[in-house]
């Protein structure tokens, strides 16, 4: 288990401590996918009139 591995070279002893770094949250993660999807769409309509 990847947070495992983790918590055992951070020197963490609750995995629960771990995961406070290793987590991303929704709203970052969704504003990032965002970002990607309208740029995507954006070139491939520009893509489409030339």
């Amino acid at each position: 288990d990847g947070l495992k591995i983790m918590q055992y070279q951070a020197g963490h002893e609750h995995a629960s401590t771990t995961a406070l770094y290793t987590s991303v949250s929704s709203d970052y993660r969704v504003k990032t996918l965002r970002r990607a999807l309208d740029s995507t769409v954006r070139d491939a309509l520009a893509g489409m009139e030339d």
